[in-house]
């Protein structure tokens, strides 16, 4: 065994080292159309990162349930969904309800760029419009009521708790019955939910398909795919409310929240 692997080793003296050259990197060298193309993207979205949204004089929490950064975010999502299911179907959206899975960030004072745009919403999710018969709606708010809260917009739900999350038993449902815009952010108009009647919600294309448990979207009567991300609405909205108000309003009402809250 000893000789033969001596035998078998190659002479590493007839080995020949690769012969390098220098090549020199000057201007007048033409760029290489191929690869700009390829970097183009890349370096668009850099410098979409350090585009100015808005600045913010308080912090905007994911805290789960109660976290104003849902309630915010939320709001541009009725509103951007009420714009486009008024061209569209002409007939205004009702109300918007996220997943605070969604968050991966929170806002802080200050200016706000896209670069913490893309930090608190990293996924390419869409804003989509689901029409959805009343009774799984009421499905949908049970489920809120068993979670304890879920960043909402449009809509308002008291619920009671039980001795288990599953048992917790929503006691009041309010449902936006008027138009939102970003004139006209805040519902003027409320009514109880309707399970004999559809409705139009605002959601995002994770949700639709079931997921964080949302199930009772796959029973949808339509779909409504806007090609928005949820990013570019939330920093539309943060632009608008700003170039309004030179202010971003705190979002403090608590619009899912217990009898005992």
């Amino acid at each position: 065994m000893g000789s033969q692997s001596v035998k078998n080793t190659p002479n590493i003296k007839n080995v020949q080292a690769p012969v390098l050259r220098n090549i020199a990197v000057l201007p007048e060298i033409p760029d290489d159309s191929q690869a700009i193309r390829f970097l183009q993207p890349y370096s668009d979205l850099l410098s979409d990162l350090s585009t100015f949204i808005a600045t913010i004089d308080s912090p905007f929490f994911n805290t789960y349930g109660t976290g104003n950064l849902g309630r915010l975010s939320s709001d541009y999502m009725l509103q951007s969904a009420t714009k486009y299911s008024l061209s569209t179907l002409g007939i205004p959206c009702h109300f918007a309800v996220s997943n605070n899975g969604g968050f991966k960030s929170n806002l802080f004072p200050g200016e706000i760029t896209m670069k913490e745009i893309y930090e608190v919403m990293p996924f390419e999710n869409e804003l989509v419009i689901v029409q959805i018969p009343g009774i799984y709606v009421d499905s949908l708010i049970q489920y809120i009521a068993q979670l304890q809260g879920s960043p909402v917009a449009g809509l308002l739900v008291q619920f009671k708790k039980g001795k288990t999350q599953q048992e917790n038993i929503p006691v009041s449902v309010m449902v936006n019955a008027g138009i939102i815009s970003a004139e006209s952010p805040e519902p003027i108009s409320y009514l109880p939910l309707d399970p004999s009647r559809d409705y139009l919600i605002a959601t995002n294309s994770y949700m639709v398909l079931g997921g964080d448990g949302f199930t009772m979207f796959k029973h949808a009567k339509a779909l409504y795919y806007t090609k928005l991300l949820l990013r570019d609405v939330i920093a539309t909205g943060l632009k608008n409310e700003y170039k309004r108000n030179k202010t971003i309003a705190q979002r403090p009402q608590l619009r899912i929240h217990s009898l005992d809250y």
